[in-house]
């Protein structure tokens, strides 16, 4: 099993991305929706889908935190725009994949299998 934490603001993208990923016989999807609630809920993860712009901080920023305390965790993170900077930021920061809202729902099973080893 893949327990996957979506860290995402905005309820109604979150809940139905989380219900989308609950549909997938081999993830677990827990969900958090600002930094703080995503640092409790880094220990035993195994893929963190993240967004960057967050109501208390940079998504970028948790990536080194759960690198330090869960090291074989995955990163993808969900950006808004790819002509912005984030995207480069965020791989540079550590993350495996970057991915477009936008594209979320239609290549999310895939990014997440392939950087989360899931079968």
């Amino acid at each position: 099993m893949t327990r996957v934490l979506l860290v995402e603001d905005h309820a109604l993208f979150r809940e139905a991305l989380a219900s989308l990923l609950a549909h997938h016989p081999q993830m677990e999807v827990d969900q958090a929706g600002t930094l703080g609630e995503a640092r409790q809920k880094l220990r035993g993860i195994d893929v963190v889908v993240l967004d960057i712009v967050l109501p208390d901080g940079d998504g970028i920023d948790l990536i080194s935190e759960l690198r330090a305390c869960n090291s074989g965790a995955s990163v993808l993170v969900l950006s808004a725009s790819p002509d912005s900077a984030n995207p480069d930021r965020a791989l540079k920061a550590g993350a495996d994949a970057v991915l477009e809202k936008v594209e979320a729902p239609f290549r999310i099973f895939d990014e997440i299998e392939r950087i989360g080893g899931v079968n």
